[in-house]
């Protein structure tokens, strides 16, 4: 998905039609939007060794999963 470049100029052209109420509406989700931009950067998180102690499903638990699902969404016929 392209991320639009938007330009200040843009937005000023499109608040220009707006009637009072809408321009209130704007000013308020512009205040949301500069709050959540101070209260949380944006940090790139990396992934790297998230499954480095990772162990493959045992016997035992494939054993009891298949006992315990086995028959599910299966309904008898009385």
């Amino acid at each position: 998905m392209a991320t639009e470049i938007v330009t200040r100029d843009d937005v000023i052209r499109s608040l220009n039609g707006l009637p009072a109420e809408g321009l209130a509406e704007v000013r308020r989700f512009v205040e949301f939007v500069r709050f959540e931009a101070m209260r949380r950067p944006r940090k790139l998180v990396k992934l790297g060794g998230l499954w480095k102690d990772w162990h493959p499903i045992t016997e035992d638990i494939a054993q009891a999963r298949k006992e315990m699902w086995g028959r599910f969404g299966e309904r008898e016929l009385a």
